[in-house]
């Protein structure tokens, strides 16, 4: 834990020691050096607190004490900040510290270890404390570190053109308490949503202190269950904690709980335990997905039906219906042509899983279809096992609705918003920006001067959680604690200092508050800073019985779904990777592709193949179409998209279009939380919004929508201009069990799949083939032993011996990677984990367009429909753009070939192998022919064309003569000090963390002292993209250890290499994908439909009877 230091106040002493000035006008503090510092530090020149260097070092005056990777640390307040004069205790320079933290969001939190380095942290971790967890992260934890840094947030407290010191602020907030102490008649407040204890309590103490002032919450995303739901099943206040890993039977219905619900990040990892095969004999759970987009939960799916989010209702009619054995709700099920047969054949297979099934429901549904889900878990017998309702609080907030009706009224007269940015994402009915103007005082609270502060008289400038004492419940209720690992940069409020104030607090400090709300003692509350949890702490689990009678209020006012069509479309609105749009301004978030549309800086209305037809935006294809036709139209790699125009409700947005398979027909889905028209530069204008149709009873989707191709077109950023494998064995899957092609029965089936097959032996010995039937020792005995030595093979090169007896790697260690593609769920978590890790630069959407992206691991995501057509000269099959597609998603970074191509081309030897097996860069010795880069199969290297972590990535061309000389010294800061930083013309690329496994080599040489035991156990050593992965898709070792998790991964029968063929021999390898598919559903498909592509292009004539048993599913009644 962080330890605390009372320092008291300086004494004359220590406060006059030897000083130094610039000039003798410095040390008479003239008028003439005020003037000069004025246009030397413009922004901060009357408080110097603008921050540079020196200033940030003075910020690392704080004591800290060792956590240690896998220890968590706690920190207290200085009240007095020294100079960074002389060492810190238990800081060593050079070696970072780790401390825990926790990011809240909504209703919930991420438990956290951040990194830190002379007491700024670069890099944030997942607390391995908190088990459900396991250690890992999601997209928005690992990207938060840079909100920390950025330069546009909100640095001063401002008052119209004012600028406002602490203690002003102190004095208007204590005029406000005085104005409205009593009864705090005309005094409002709206906050975001939380889920602190502290705040609860504080909260509950400004109601008491104020009880006639408003205490409203709005959030613009609901990922949770409504409530009414709950209340009106049970009888209580409770909301669901879903089980997957004890779930063989899983149904989703419109819940992306991979992304989009709360807790996604301990059901994804949930999930995958099901998923995770290791053997034929191993189980393997079934997941059916109904979606009308397309989401990365949709993309695991073994049975998936589109159907638009409206009829939702209707489809847990039906399947309640049979399930319940009931007939009550058969009249909702009417008029949109629902695929029964589809429905009956899904519950048969819950109903033969009692006990062991799942039914969710996403939380943008209506209450009445979680009320028909929580009925059917209730008679499968799923409640207690593998569903729990947990009991909360009941909601005791008004609405942004009833607040928007008193500001209407005229009875606010002074307004607090705390967070949030209704201004900008309100439903638009509320008219929010011209409520904001009726109201005599709004005090805004924020961590950006947004489309919201512009409109407030006052904003007080909010801290990062990074930054800030506060506290937070997991999804499961589990109190985590929200310490700051570095002072205030710009001397921000701290939302619990700022409700502490106005409650009438005696010591409002934050950290003096969140000690009374835990309410332990001394060691108590250190050892829960230090741990990053209470124990004991999560929600109690209820005891519930589903009431139908209670229900059936619910649904009086439930109308029948309407069928859908081009003239009737259905609008849905999702979240993607910038959130509600409080992250817009993080370029690492814009910068990441959409792991489905693969866009990045915009976002897109999102139009089905069937409807692009019928609006005539299909690409053109080609007379002679070989290839199967692209999705989109690319000159010069960019994808040019035509304008479409969205009315609903009378209110309209214009934004490009982009065609995705998998949609409904008539569902188009609008992207949320873009379009921003104050954010700083990142953020704004950056795609269109889409709260600007959105209302409060349409806030996940509405219908009635048209929309309209203008003549206009925009170029957008796609990062992969092809959708298909064309029938290459990229990525191999096999069905889990039925058939004779099924894993079960044929558990060797990637050596028989790809070029291996036709090819001579890569290694000489034996072919693919030969290799898997070995026994499993003989297996990881033979890969350790390749992995050291350089077989010649059948290779016209005879590949030089480094070393004695034929050894070329002669390292203690030689590392390898595995990544399992059955339970990699496409999160993209691993990007943004690498661009943190490695100093990755941000090249903005211009140079993404260009094919310039600078990620060292991208995700690639293919579709097929097994339709792919081997014919000569083309065929009509190759002109169809899939409606219904199966995908598969794989992870692809330099692949460390063992005999790199790369490596024989450089003039150089920029790029060299290491004794232990690694394809290292000599940055120094660089000097970009990019020969490598055309030389590597896997199109995983990267060149810097321009200055990139130098420049502003708007002004790349103006060089130096731009506006940005050198990057801000506060955005150097989230940088890695053990990573170099890269400059114009030198390639990068992937080198497995190699500054994490030095740290590692140094820590065992260290401690292995004169024993001579150097090599580093098994799981010391975890990659960036390897410990953020939230199911651990992907392990890291050492090959020569034959017990080590990445050779045993590597012994299993699903092990495959990427263009094995090519006899290039990557250390990375990868595990087949695996769909688990209920033969007796209408849309069964007895392989794979990648494979069925495989065998209709490598063997044509044999796919008719490899793919047999596909028949053209119905997809409710759109399709």
């Amino acid at each position: 834990m962080k330890r605390k230091f009372d320092h008291s106040v300086p004494s004359q002493r220590e406060l006059s020691g030897p000083k130094y000035w610039r000039s003798l006008d410095e040390l008479a503090d003239t008028p003439g050096f005020r003037e000069h510092l004025a246009r030397e530090f413009p922004e901060g020149a009357s408080s110097m607190e603008g921050v540079d260097r020196r200033q940030f070092m003075k910020l690392m005056a704080a004591s800290f004490a060792l956590g240690g990777l896998g220890l968590a640390g706690c920190r207290r307040p200085e009240s007095h900040i020294l100079p960074y004069g002389q060492s810190v205790e238990y800081t060593v320079p050079g070696l970072p510290l780790y401390f825990a933290t926790a990011m809240p969001l909504r209703k919930s939190a991420i438990p956290l270890l951040a990194e830190t380095h002379q007491g700024r942290p670069t890099k944030l971790e997942g607390n391995p404390s908190y088990l459900p967890h396991g250690g890992s992260t999601n997209t928005l934890a690992q990207a938060s570190v840079l909100d920390l840094y950025d330069p546009e947030r909100a640095t001063a407290h401002t008052q119209g053109n004012d600028i406002l010191t602490v203690g002003q602020v102190n004095d208007l907030l204590a005029s406000i308490v005085k104005t409205y102490t009593g009864n705090g008649e005309g005094l409002a407040f709206l906050a975001d949503e939380s889920a602190s204890p502290t705040r609860t309590r504080l909260v509950a103490q400004l109601k008491k202190k104020f009880p006639r002032a408003i205490w409203s919450e709005y959030e613009p995303i609901q990922d949770e269950p409504p409530v009414a739901a709950a209340q009106a099943a049970f009888g209580q206040s409770v909301k669901p904690i879903y089980r997957f890993s004890k779930a063989k039977r899983i149904v989703s219905i419109d819940a992306d709980f991979f992304h989009a619900e709360a807790g996604s990040l301990y059901y994804a990892r949930d999930f995958a335990k099901g998923r995770r095969v290791t053997k034929p004999s191993d189980p393997m759970n079934r997941l059916y997905v109904v979606e009308s987009a397309f989401t990365i939960t949709g993309s695991m799916a073994d049975h998936r039906l589109r159907l638009a989010s409206s009829h939702m209702l209707a489809f847990a009619a039906a399947l309640a219906g049979k399930i319940l054995g009931t007939s009550d709700y058969q009249a909702l099920t009417k008029g949109i042509g629902l695929n029964t047969d589809w429905v009956d054949k899904c519950a048969d297979d819950l109903i033969a899983n009692p006990g062991e099934s799942l039914v969710v429901a996403g939380a943008d549904q209506p209450a009445q279809v979680h009320a028909l889900v929580y009925a059917i878990n209730g008679k499968l017998g799923n409640i207690g096992k593998t569903i729990d309702f947990v009991e909360v609080d009941a909601p005791s907030a008004s609405s942004i609705s009833a607040l928007a009706t008193a500001i209407k009224g005229g009875s606010v007269k002074t307004l607090f918003v705390l967070n949030g940015n209704p201004v900008y994402n309100a439903p638009v009915e509320l008219d929010f920006a011209t409520l904001l103007k009726s109201v005599p005082d709004v005090i805004r609270y924020g961590y950006y001067y947004d489309e919201t502060s512009a409109l407030a008289g006052t904003h007080l400038a909010a801290t990062h959680y990074l930054e800030s004492w506060g506290d937070a419940r997991t999804v499961d209720g589990t109190i985590v604690p929200v310490q700051p690992m570095i002072m205030p940069l710009f001397n921000g409020l701290m939302e619990v200092e700022l409700l502490a104030i106005l409650a009438g607090e005696e010591k409002p400090e934050a950290y003096g508050q969140v000690y009374a709300t835990i309410n332990r003692d001394q060691k108590g509350f250190e050892k829960f800073l230090h741990d990053g949890l209470l124990e004991g702490s999560a929600y109690k689990v209820a005891n519930v019985t589903f009431d139908a009678a209670r229900v059936s209020p619910l649904f009086a006012s439930a109308a029948a779904a309407t069928m859908l069509s081009a003239d009737n479309l259905e609008v849905r609105f999702i979240t993607d990777k910038v959130d509600d749009g409080r992250f817009a301004n993080n370029g690492w978030l814009q910068e990441c592709p959409d792991p489905m549309t693969k866009i990045s800086w915009d976002n897109t209305i999102m139009v089905s193949p069937r409807l692009a037809k019928e609006l005539e935006i299909l690409p053109g294809a080609s007379l002679l179409q070989v290839a199967r036709a692209n999705e989109a139209d690319f000159p010069q790699g960019k994808e040019n998209a035509y304008i479409g125009e969205v009315t609903v409700n009378g209110r309209t947005l214009r934004g490009p279009m982009h065609i995705q398979p998998g949609l409904s027909n008539y569902t188009i889905v609008l992207p949320l939380g873009h379009g921003r028209t104050k954010s700083g530069h990142v953020g704004t204008d950056a795609g269109y919004n889409a709260y600007v149709v959105r209302t409060a009873d349409g806030a996940g989707f509405a219908t009635g929508a048209k929309l309209r191709k203008t003549g206009e077109r925009m170029k957008l950023a796609n990062t992969q201009e092809h959708w298909s494998m064309e029938g290459r064995a990229i990525i191999r899957e096999a069905n889990y069990e039925d058939g004779e092609k099924s894993y079960q029965k044929e558990p060797n089936f990637v050596a028989v799949i790809g070029m291996e097959d036709e090819t001579p032996a890569v290694y000489g010995d034996m072919k693919p083939e030969e290799f898997a039937k070995l026994p499993e020792a003989e297996r990881i005995h033979l890969t350790s032993l390749r992995a050291q030595t350089t077989p010649r093979g059948n290779s016209l090169y005879e590949t030089p011996d480094l070393g004695g007896d034929k050894a070329r790697f002669e390292g203690t260690h030689q590392w390898g990677m595995s990544i399992d593609l059955n339970t990699c769920i496409g999160c993209t978590a691993c990007v943004i984990a690498c661009q943190a890790e490695n100093n990755i630069p941000i090249v903005g959407k211009e140079q993404v367009a260009r094919g310039r992206e600078m990620h060292w691991i991208r995700l690639d995501r293919y579709y097929s429909d097994g339709k792919a057509d081997a014919a000569a000269f083309g065929a009509e099959g190759n002109k169809i753009l899939p409606e219904d597609p199966q995908v598969s998603l794989q992870p692809m970074t330099c692949q460390q070939c063992e005999l790199a191509p790369c490596e024989t081309v450089c003039p150089v030897n920029a790029t060299v192998h290491d004794e232990e097996g690694i394809n290292v860069m000599a940055y120094n010795r660089c000097i970009g022919t990019r020969y490598c880069a055309n030389n590597c199969p896997y199109k995983v290297r990267r060149f810097n064309f321009f200055d990139f972590n130098k420049r502003a990535y708007d002004a790349l061309y103006m060089g130096p003569f731009g506006h940005q000389k050198e990057m801000p010294e506060l955005v150097k800061m989230v940088k890695n000090p053990d990573v170099t930083v890269r400059m114009r013309g030198v390639m990068e690329k992937c080198t497995y963390c190699i500054q994490r496994i030095q740290q590692a080599k140094i820590g065992q040489i260290r401690k292995a002292g004169a024993s001579g035991n150097v090599e580093v156990p098994d799981g010391t050593i975890k990659t960036a993209c390897q410990q953020v992965c939230p199911v651990d898709a992907i392990v890291f070792g050492n090959i020569k250890d034959e017990k080590s998790v990445v050779s045993l991964a590597k012994a299993q029968d699903r092990t495959y290499s990427v263009l094995g063929y090519l006899n290039t021999r990557p250390r990375t390898s990868y595990l087949a994908k695996l769909r688990n598919p209920n033969p007796l559903m209408p849309d069964y498909a007895a392989l794979p439909l990648s494979r069925v592509e495989y065998n209709n292009k490598s063997h044509a004539g044999h796919g008719g009877a490899n793919g047999a048993g596909h028949a053209e599913p119905a997809h409710g009644g759109e399709s």
